[in-house]
């Protein structure tokens, strides 16, 4: 099937976000899709374009955003990730979605990817217009994984970095950045494991910078998405999980996956967090699982 791109523009709380339309031929109205991407990331990064355009050629619209404060979306202070935001950025989407006259309102789902994958629990949960969800390599829990099972060391970085962001934050001051990922001994986010990642992305995304402020970090590691699973019942719930996964703990996965009603599904495979961008086999996997979830719960 023929399809187009479209780059379109939304509010969300007054901030106008971007996004990326992959749009069947033809008029509609289609079911759609509302697709979000990790910590820090932008929306051009693999494999959401590869998602994107697999939904278009088996008729379903798809709608990629990048995140307030981050890519090609506005507002300041930049490199923020913040839960409650973006978890209204992706609910202002979905309004946006229903007011386009080729969407089909009754028939639009929902994949996120790690950070986003969590969050778009979450907001499953409790948006009923959503009506199939796709969470990839999900941060279910960064508050008992950071907590209670990252290094001690690690935990101290994140810390000590929170602890003095506090005192420029009461002052007034310009926000501090901590980079997602550096060398081995320098302050990052993954550490060293996620920057081959980083780095490439940087490279290949002008708008990509490996960097997020440092009050983002406080904000994160108090989300539990996963503590809300159950309540995305009975919307149908496809997890792909990666084995093992050193990026997010997938034993908080595994025991919130049990916590999810019917439907559901979960697809392991084997490898790393990024392999599902960065190896063509595992990415190409994940995108048509993806695709066949939806077309299998939007299209009929």
């Amino acid at each position: 099937m023929q399809t187009t791109t479209e780059t379109i523009r939304f509010k969300s709380e007054g901030i106008n976000c971007a996004g990326t339309i992959y749009k069947p031929e033809g008029h509609g109205p289609f079911p759609a899709v509302l697709m979000s991407h990790g910590f820090g990331a932008v929306r051009a990064m693999r494999n959401i374009p590869e998602v994107g355009q697999l939904l278009a050629e088996a008729g379903i619209l798809a709608l990629a955003i990048d995140f307030r404060f981050l890519g090609d979306s506005e507002g300041f202070p930049r490199q923020q990730v913040l839960p409650n935001a973006q978890r209204q950025d992706l609910r202002n989407a979905i309004s946006y979605l229903e007011t386009r006259s080729d969407v089909n309102k009754d028939k639009i789902g929902l994949w996120g990817t790690s950070f986003s994958g969590g969050q778009s629990i979450r907001v499953a949960a409790f948006d009923r217009r959503i009506k199939a969800l796709v969470a990839q390599v999900p941060a279910t829990d960064l508050f008992r994984q950071i907590r209670y099972e990252a290094p001690e060391a690690q935990q101290k970085i994140l810390q000590d970095a929170i602890d003095k962001e506090r005192a420029r934050h009461f002052a007034g001051e310009e926000p501090h950045t901590m980079k997602l990922a550096d060398q081995e001994g320098s302050p990052s986010v993954f550490g060293v494991e996620s920057l081959d990642w980083a780095t490439r992305n940087e490279a290949e995304h002008a708008s990509f910078y490996n960097a997020v402020t440092i009050t983002s970090l406080e904000e994160a590691i108090q989300t539990a998405p996963g503590d809300y699973i159950a309540a995305v019942s009975p919307t149908p719930f496809l997890v792909i999980m990666a084995e093992p996964d050193k990026t997010v703990v997938i034993t908080l996965t595994e025991k919130a996956f049990k916590q999810a009603q019917q439907p559901k599904k979960l697809i392991r495979y084997q490898g790393l967090h990024y392999d599902v961008y960065d190896r063509p086999e595992i990415l190409k996997m994940a995108s048509e699982a993806a695709r066949d979830w939806f077309v299998e719960h939007l299209s009929v």
